[in-house]
């Protein structure tokens, strides 16, 4: 059920030149060569996920699951980061020190960063049907390839790595469970707009759309654009009865 862990990346005291500088802080992600199980049964490179797929997740609760990957997810093949390569005896998960996941035995998200040597990570038990914690034996910083974070449609938490992780805080992923299904159905473009005025960097997307920086004027422009289109629709529709 828990996807196998891949050999972490080539481990390095710091990112070497030609590292942009923008690797050494970048969005919470996962390395392209993370592994996730998929609901078919493969294990796949996150560098190969699409929206719509259905990937090994954890509930709060500790059970396993499948959910969603949502069009938010964010995907930047050609980015090199800095991360950090949590192990355990039987599992290591490559992630920014920004990135969360659940530790201890309350399964308190925190950041990578946060996580000390003997500290417990949770890891998905094919036995068990559910996670099962595991010290932390040896922490590696080691720069790779790509920035990929899978977001769930239904707040799972995605297994990577075979490690329990979370793309934000308990709150944000509580929230998002309702609000991001609503918006995909609704108007997924204009969402993107919307974190767009809330994030200083571009925002890579798993679709391949890199959307830039706006100010909240031209969010508040393209909100009333889709109204007034949507009105015109109403009034089209409406005509033809």
């Amino acid at each position: 059920l828990a996807p196998p862990s891949p050999p972490p990346p080539s481990a390095s005291p710091s990112p070497p030149l030609g590292v942009d500088p923008q690797a050494t802080d970048p969005a919470p992600c996962f390395p392209s060569s993370a592994m996730v199980q998929r609901a078919d049964g493969e294990t796949v490179p996150l560098s190969s996920l699409s929206a719509g797929d259905s990937i090994l997740a954890a509930a709060a609760d500790g059970t396993l699951g499948f959910d969603v990957v949502s069009s938010f997810s964010l995907a930047d093949p050609s980015a090199k980061a800095a991360f950090l390569s949590l192990a355990t005896a039987t599992a290591t998960v490559t992630l920014t020190p920004t990135h969360k996941l659940p530790a201890g035995p309350a399964k308190a998200l925190k950041q990578a960063s946060e996580v000390a040597v003997g500290e417990t990570i949770w890891l998905a038990s094919p036995a068990a049907g559910a996670l099962v914690q595991a010290p932390v034996l040896k922490i590696t910083k080691v720069v790779a390839d790509g920035l990929h974070s899978p977001l769930t449609m239904r707040g799972g938490w995605p297994v990577v790595d075979g490690v329990a992780t979370s793309y934000n805080s308990a709150a944000v992923v509580a929230r998002n469970k309702y609000l991001v299904p609503l918006v995909e159905a609704v108007c997924p473009s204009l969402g993107r707009l919307v974190v767009a005025a809330v994030n200083p960097k571009p925002m890579h997307y798993i679709d391949g759309e890199v959307v830039e920086p706006i100010s909240s004027l031209e969010v508040a422009a393209a909100v009333a654009v889709t109204a007034a289109a949507a009105t015109l629709g109403v009034r089209k529709i409406t005509a033809r009865k």
